[in-house]
């Protein structure tokens, strides 16, 4: 170990370096350790999606969980360390704090405005999946549309900010070293996190609609699985990456008990029953019927027709099969040999064994969809919205969708690591920020904190917002901008009072007018945007990134040119 590098952090283990070189490397190191912790949380938090009903849990447990990561650092910046070092350091806990809130109100607003945009109708409403116009030319005549809750949403996000008034204002007058300030402040933002929780439990939207979301997901992937195995029979539903329309023709056919050429929910759930208990053992649910009811059924007549059929099956399957991994975690159909004994004569066979009982079906005589409307329609769903199988590429196929003890079980060893590696990486990543603001001649650790640490700790999220944007769909950039208001809110509410407390418990003078004033500016601005209308249109992508570089700018003339400091 160099002379300019010592060790510290948890069990002494992590180093600490004064130079450029070896400091810059150690934030790339500990923000890595951060990143895949954020990311660990989030796949455990979408886990327990699948199993949590919104209300109590799904108010209180989500939205915290989100946030600990920035909070990690938030407290790790102030505890551990003497009251000179605590003062310095606890730099770096603001700078998370803004760099989060700011990072998520310009980057991730912005960029889900950007990748989203569709075109806008006469009444200025988003064309859903329909971009017609170029980057220049349409940027007054793209944008995208959200739905009522999510300016809700930006209007509780507003409210949430006002706490930085009960610090803010004493600081005003004058008062910067007054613990009962400190006090006060981390009491109401507390309360203000109660407040938000009660909210998300007595108005569970958002999780709603994240838990149709993934249910839905799973429910396309089984889908598309059932096609996979009983094409096989008929030469195959993807035969040289291509769609068998045959084949989808002759599954529809298993569907349509009646022969009418349409089928109705009472032939869907009992084909699919069916066809679950010979390949799957699955117990089939209202919900997943509901399911190919809404992605099929395009007319709205509660019916689905052939043309609708064939369509629907074709993007899901051609979304699971392109879903990245897909080849490595699905074994091919003809080496599965998960048995299954039939409960009337006790018979054990093989699923390729039973797989070929059905091989003598024959494609349906009569009406078919032509091969190229069936890959028309099929290839322009699937080029219009994007896998929805990012979170499902590590599951193992199992033959069998796991119980919900398998599921938080799960939960519980990610979200476990999650926090372990927060644990080990929160302390190490506050030394060295500070180290290579030092090493930089920066005035103050905020400065690196505000740029390095929430690209760490919010990763997740951007990335989570940029993908469902991606979508252009209404619902999606909803759940988009509603996550991005709901993390927000964590921070105004969570993590300042987290930041107030070690303000308080380590007697801290007060130095940070100048960043909470660029927090409470930014999260008004884009606020307001937000709460003004439905429909933002792709101009605004411009002034609302050109506030992240201006944020550190308006710190730097408060602090420097106003005296704030």
């Amino acid at each position: 170990m160099s002379a300019q590098c010592e060790l510290s952090g948890p069990f002494g283990m992590f180093p600490n370096c004064d130079s450029i070189g070896a400091s810059l490397f150690l934030n790339v190191v500990y923000g890595v350790g951060l990143l895949q912790a954020a990311n660990l949380i989030a796949d455990g938090s979408e886990l327990l999606l699948e199993i949590l009903s919104p209300g109590l849990v799904g108010g209180l447990l989500l939205p915290i969980l989100g946030a600990v990561p920035d909070a990690a650092v938030i407290v790790a910046s102030g505890f551990g360390a003497s009251k000179a070092e605590a003062q310095e350091q606890v730099a770096v806990g603001m700078g998370t704090l803004a760099g989060s809130t700011v990072m998520l109100l310009t980057i991730a607003w912005a960029g889900s405005l950007w990748v989203g945009r569709c075109d806008l109708n006469e009444h200025g409403v988003a064309i859903a999946r329909t971009l017609t116009h170029g980057p220049v030319a349409g940027l007054g005549k793209t944008g995208v549309t959200v739905d009522n809750d999510t300016k809700l949403n930006a209007m509780v996000m507003m409210s949430s900010c006002l706490v930085f008034l009960v610090v803010l204002v004493p600081a005003g007058m004058g008062i910067f070293h007054d613990m009962r300030v400190d006090l006060a402040t981390a009491v109401m933002a507390l309360v203000g996190l109660a407040a938000y929780c009660a909210y998300q439990v007595l108005y569970p939207e958002l999780q709603r609609r994240k838990i149709s979301a993934a249910r839905a997901r799973h429910a396309r992937k089984y889908g598309a699985e059932l096609a996979l195995s009983f094409g096989a029979s008929v030469g195959g539903i993807l035969v040289d990456g291509e769609i068998n329309v045959a084949a989808l023709n002759t599954l529809f056919d298993q569907f349509d008990a009646d022969g009418n050429g349409q089928v109705d929910t009472h032939e869907l759930k009992g084909s699919l029953t069916a066809m679950s208990l010979t390949l799957r053992d699955r117990v089939v649910t209202d919900a997943d019927v509901n399911v190919w009811i809404l992605e099929f059924d395009k007319d709205g007549d509660g019916l689905i027709s052939r043309p609708e059929f064939c369509a629907g099956m074709a993007h899901w399957v051609l979304e699971l099969t392109r879903a990245p991994g897909f080849g490595a975690r699905t074994p091919p159909l003809g080496r599965r040999t998960s048995t299954h004994v039939d409960p009337v004569t006790g018979l054990v066979s093989t699923r390729s064994e039973r797989r070929q009982s059905i091989s003598g079906l024959e494609p349906l005589l009569g009406a078919t969809t032509t091969d190229s409307e069936v890959l028309r329609r099929a290839e322009e769903a699937a080029a219009e919205e994007e896998e929805d199988d990012d979170d499902e590429a590590d599951e193992a196929d199992e033959g069998k969708s796991p119980t919900k003890a398998q599921i938080i079980r799960k939960s519980a060893v990610l979200l476990s690591g999650g926090m372990a590696l927060i644990a080990l990486f929160a302390d190490p990543m506050v030394g060295a920020v500070t180290s290579l603001s030092k090493s930089l001649g920066l005035p103050s650790p905020f400065f690196a904190s505000f740029v390095l640490t929430p690209f760490a700790s919010n990763a997740s999220e951007l990335v989570s917002s940029l993908y469902f944007a991606s979508k252009k769909r209404k619902k999606n950039i909803s759940l988009t901008y509603s996550q991005v208001y709901g993390a927000v809110t964590m921070n105004n509410t969570m993590c300042l009072g987290l930041f107030m407390v070690v303000m308080y418990s380590q007697g801290l003078e007060w130095t940070f007018t100048s960043e909470t004033l660029t927090i409470l500016l930014v999260t008004l601005v884009v606020g307001c945007v937000g709460a003004s209308g439905k429909t933002f249109k792709t101009w605004l992508v411009f002034p609302v990134l050109a506030m992240y570089p201006l944020s550190l700018a308006f710190v730097c003339f408060l602090d420097f040119f106003v005296g704030l400091k």
